[in-house]
């Protein structure tokens, strides 16, 4: 090898040096191309330059980046071109073989079978032969490769000079430093727009647990029900107000969680996102429980987002002022009567009564009047209970004797016959509140008197445990095991028509049980139907 010969090489070697660093340096795949055609303007003539890809799946070109008679081109005129295995045009042979290739007679070329264009200045695209002849005289095409296969070409032409083979090397070696930076900023692209995706799904993520986290924590219950109908969502308040948690809940049917759910969902309309929903309230069975919710859905794109409040309590405490204003009215409706009707019979001038009726009717008048205060009396000390204003005192008290007095009290209303009284043998001194034990013990056996039928009522007291216990038994038709729990509540009557017993407030209970507890005991009851009734009062011994 020659010292020319040297000397070119040497200075090819430094050219593609230069060119690699300049390259290099740039980081954007189109701003690549710019500074390769930037860089291949200062050591090679040519009019237009056009760089391919080339897909072997589909075998198509495609037009990356075009520049012709000083301006760049918008790749996207031209089309894509099918790669000609059969040999002809000059770009499928360079795919084909895998070697540049150098053409100085590329009109003898473009007579030969096979698909071509040129395009001016303007954009203009033009298929040769159709439209004349090709305006570039030599043209050199050299493979872009990466791992040994062919993945474009990139093709060089001028309408006024002839090419070398030694042109040809420098074409060569700075395509192979351009595809080497084109896949250098493609990558870094890619590194970028992942890193923003990724940063993009980390705020999602974050939004979306601040979300979720947001819903973990409102007082409402919140639950998704998706378009196929599975429980996507179910928030903490949820698994509070209705008792389920939600690892028992999601991605389960609806219809597992909720009774008659298809009913329930038709009933309450979802309301289009950006809309105001509008609650609807209605009894629901959920985990067992039969609550009342006051629901409101809006439509999301992953199904319903429904939102509710349990609003069972507030339920109960309608029906309990309809029961209260239900039952005061009927029974201070009677005592009202018949102290107008005893009141008016006085009156008459009409009629003139000897001592003993008049005596009658006033007795009725004090009779009734009396229970007039009583009935206001047990409403003022349930909303004492209510409002937790009621004083109990707490001292030693001797529950025999206190239950011996209370059956004095009702002595004179029954026949003697009627209550048995058995004390057993022990201490019967217990902590409570005097006036308001007597006050339990005389409601429980008013009780019995009223409803335990026509048989007897039997009193036991006993020691027991700790505590004193007072039993108070009768021999009526008995409380169903339903209704145990409910006649402590107020207004509840196991006999809300009255077709087995005289009315009341349906407060007796309610109080009694009270007032036991906060003296620190109890007061359940034991019945079976048809076999009568017990109640049982357990006070702590002193």
């Amino acid at each position: 090898m020659g010292a020319s010969e040297l000397q070119r090489k040497a200075n090819l070697a430094e050219l593609l040096l230069h060119v690699a660093r300049e390259l290099g340096a740039t980081v954007e795949p189109d701003g690549v191309y710019d500074r390769f055609h930037e860089l291949l303007a200062d050591v090679i003539q040519h009019d237009g330059v056009i760089v391919s890809s080339f897909d072997a799946d589909t075998e198509i070109f495609h037009c990356e980046y075009a520049w012709a008679d000083g301006e760049r081109l918008d790749a996207s005129i031209f089309p894509p071109m099918p790669l000609n295995r059969e040999g002809g045009g000059m770009q499928s042979r360079v795919i084909m073989s895998g070697e540049s290739l150098l053409v100085n007679d590329v009109r003898e070329q473009v007579k030969d079978e096979g698909t071509y264009y040129q395009v001016d200045a303007a954009g203009e695209l033009k298929k040769i032969p159709d439209t004349g002849p090709p305006a570039a005289q030599a043209a050199m095409m050299v493979p872009i490769k990466h791992e040994g296969r062919v993945v474009g070409v990139v093709q060089l032409m001028s309408d006024r000079v002839t090419y070398a083979p030694d042109q040809l090397e420098v074409l060569e070696g700075i395509v192979a430093q351009t595809a080497i930076a084109v896949r250098h900023a493609r990558l870094q692209k890619e590194q970028r727009r992942l890193a923003v995706a990724e940063a993009a799904a980390r705020a999602v993520a974050a939004e979306r647990a601040q979300a979720a986290a947001v819903l973990e924590a409102v007082g409402d219950g919140i639950f998704l029900v998706d378009d196929e109908g599975y429980m996507r969502f179910w928030n903490r308040a949820a698994e509070l107000l209705v008792g389920v948690r939600a690892d028992a809940v999601r991605e389960r049917p609806a219809a597992e969680v909720f009774s008659d759910w298809a009913a329930i969902a038709e009933q309450i309309p979802a309301a289009p996102p950006g809309s105001t929903p509008h609650p609807v309230t209605l009894p629901v069975a959920v985990g067992g429980r039969e609550l009342w919710l006051s629901v409101v859905a809006v439509r999301a794109t992953p199904g319903v987002v429904y939102a509710f409040r349990d609003v069972t309590s507030e339920r109960r405490l309608d029906e309990a002022k309809s029961d209260f204003i239900t039952t005061i009215s009927h029974e201070l409706r009677t005592p009202m009567a018949a102290i107008y009707g005893a009141a008016m019979t006085l009156l008459r001038e009409d009629v003139e009564f000897e001592l003993a009726r008049q005596r009658e009717l006033v007795e009725v008048i004090a009779q009734q009047a009396a229970r007039l205060s009583q009935i206001t009396e047990e409403v003022l000390l349930a909303s004492q209970l209510d409002r937790g204003a009621a004083r109990v005192e707490r001292a030693a008290v001797d529950v025999a004797e206190l239950v011996l007095a209370a059956v004095r009290s009702m002595a004179p209303r029954v026949e003697p016959a009627t209550l048995e009284v058995d004390v057993r043998p022990g201490d019967t001194t217990a902590s409570a509140d005097a006036d308001r034990l007597q006050q339990v013990l005389v409601n429980l056996l008013d009780n019995a008197l009223k409803y335990g039928g026509a048989g007897k009522v039997a009193v036991r007291v006993e020691p027991a445990n700790g505590t004193v216990r007072v039993l108070v038994s009768d021999s009526g038709p008995g409380i169903s095991l339903a209704d145990q729990e409910r006649i402590f509540e107020k207004f509840f009557r196991a006999d809300p028509q009255l077709t087995r017993a005289p009315g009341g407030t349906g407060l007796g209970l309610y109080i009694s049980r009270e007032l036991v507890e906060r003296m620190g005991g109890r007061l359940n009851v034991r019945s079976e139907l048809g076999a009568g009734s017990t109640f049982v009062v357990e006070l702590p011994k002193v």
